[in-house]
C-alpha cells in the first residue's frame, strides 16, 4: 500500500482490498469528497442540479449503512436465484436471434451487433420496457455512463449526457407510472414495484442503476473475453472439447481483464492498514483489476488459464455489503453468450484493431471488428 498526494492511499494488494472493502469502518466516496471525480460532480451539481445520478444517495452503489440495507432488501428480490434462473432460457434465445441475423463469413462490429445486444435487452424484459423502445436505452445508458465513470469529459460530451440522463429519468418516471396505475406486467420492475415501499425516485434510480451498471460491464466483459480467447486458441480449443469448462472460463476472463478497475473506500475514523496510518477522512483507492493479478493468490497471475483452479477467487463483482447483487445474471449472460457464439461460430477471428472505451473505472472494448467464419450450427436452438 502506498500513500498518494492529497491525503489518500492506493493499493493492488488482494487481500487488503478485500479487507477494505469488508471493514464497516470505511465508507463509499461521495461527491463531496476530495477525489478526481469531484469535477465533473461539482459541474453536475451546478448546471444540472436533481439530475438522477448514480453516485448520490439513494443510489445502492453509494448508500451507506443502515438506509443500504433497506434499499438492497427492497430490490433483491430481481436477482434471487429463481429470477435469475427464470431468465436463462431467454438469454438463450436472444443469444440465438443475435447470431441468426447474422450470416457466415459477416465481417461486423461484434459488440454493437452481439455483445452489448444481449445485455440491453434483458435489462429491457427486466424492466418491461417493449422491444421496439430498446434503441433507446442504448441511447440513454452510452453517454450516462461515460459521465459518471470519468474524472474528465469533455463540454460536448458533458451536455450529452445529462441531456441523456433528464430523457432516461422522464422516460422511466412515465413508464413506471404505467406500471403503477395502469396496469402490471411480468417483469421484474413490475414485482418490485408491487411489493415494495420503495419511493417513486428510489425507483428510478433502481431502474437507472440495473441500465448503467448491468449493460455496459457485462459488454465490456464480453469483448474482453472474446479478445482473450481468440488470442488463446488452446484455452478455445479445450472449450470447444470441454464445454462443462465454461463457467470457469467466465471466472477466468473476469479475473484476466477485470472491467471494474477501481474502488474507492473513505475511512470514517483513523485506524492502521498493513503498518500503515490512514486517518479519518482519507480515500484508499483499491486497484481491482491489480488484485485480481496478485501473485499472493493467483500463480502465473498474467496468463490466460480457464482450468485455473481458483478463478472465481477474483474481486471483479466486489465483496462486502457492496457486492454486485446482479453478479449472477452477468455470469449467466456471459457464460451462455459465449458458448453460444463459439459453438455457431467456431472460427471466429479478430480482424481489426479493437477499440478501447474513454473511461477511468471501466476497462472495455467498445469496438471489437470480428471476421465470423463460417457457421457450424444453423438456425435457432
Amino acid at each position: 500500500m502506498s500513500a498518494v498526494v492529497g491525503n489518500g492511499w492506493v493499493t493492488a494488494d488482494a487481500q487488503i482490498v478485500r479487507d477494505v472493502l469488508r471493514d464497516g469502518r470505511f465508507r463509499t466516496l461521495k461527491p463531496h469528497d476530495r477525489s478526481p471525480f469531484r469535477v465533473v460532480q461539482r459541474m453536475l451539481a451546478k448546471t444540472n442540479p436533481g439530475v438522477l445520478n448514480a453516485t448520490e444517495p439513494p443510489s445502492l452503489l453509494v448508500a451507506d449503512p443502515p438506509e443500504h440495507a433497506r434499499l438492497r432488501r427492497l430490490v433483491s428480490r430481481a436477482f434471487t436465484p429463481r429470477a435469475i434462473d427464470g431468465l436463462r432460457h431467454r438469454i438463450q434465445e436472444i443469444a440465438g436471434a443475435l447470431l441468426d441475423d447474422l450470416d457466415d463469413n459477416t465481417h461486423c462490429d461484434l459488440v454493437a451487433n452481439y455483445a452489448s445486444q444481449i445485455p440491453i435487452e434483458v435489462i429491457a424484459e427486466m424492466l418491461g420496457i417493449p422491444r421496439d423502445e430498446i434503441p433507446r436505452l442504448y441511447a440513454f445508458a452510452d453517454p450516462g455512463t461515460k459521465l459518471l465513470s470519468n474524472t474528465a469529459v469533455s463540454w460536448k460530451d458533458f451536455q450529452t449526457a445529462t441531456a441523456a440522463l433528464r430523457e432516461f429519468e422522464d422516460y422511466i418516471a412515465a413508464h413506471i407510472e404505467r406500471l403503477r396505475y395502469g396496469g402490471a406486467d411480468d417483469s421484474i420492475l413490475s414485482a418490485v414495484l408491487q411489493d415494495s415501499d420503495l419511493t417513486d425516485i428510489e425507483v428510478r434510480m433502481f431502474a437507472g442503476l440495473l441500465l448503467g451498471a448491468g449493460f455496459i460491464t457485462t459488454a465490456h466483459a464480453f469483448g474482453n473475453a472474446v479478445v482473450a480467447l481468440v488470442g488463446h486458441p488452446d484455452q478455445l480449443s479445450r472449450l470447444q472439447a470441454h464445454p462443462e469448462g465454461w463457467p470457469n472460463a467466465v471466472e477466468e476472463v473476469l479475473r484476466y481483464d477485470s472491467v471494474i478497475q477501481i474502488g474507492v473506500r473513505v475511512a470514517t475514523e483513523t485506524l492502521q492498514i498493513d503498518g500503515h496510518t490512514v486517518r479519518k477522512g482519507s480515500a484508499v483507492f483499491l486497484l481491482i483489476g491489480g488484485a485480481n493479478r496478485d501473485p499472493a493468490v493467483f500463480e502465473r497471475p498474467d496468463e490466460f488459464d480457464t482450468a485455473r483452479a481458483n478463478a472465481r477467487d477474483h474481486i471483479s463483482f466486489g465483496t462486502g455489503i457492496h457486492v454486485c447483487l446482479g453478479a449472477p445474471l452477468a455470469r449467466m449472460e456471459l457464460h451462455i453468450g459465449l458458448q453460444t457464439l463459439f459453438e455457431r461460430f467456431p472460427q471466429l477471428a479478430v480482424s481489426g484493431e479493437p477499440t478501447l472505451n474513454n473511461s477511468t473505472l471501466l476497462h472495455g472494448i467498445k469496438y471489437l471488428p470480428v471476421n465470423l467464419g463460417p457457421a457450424l450450427v444453423v438456425g435457432n436452438h
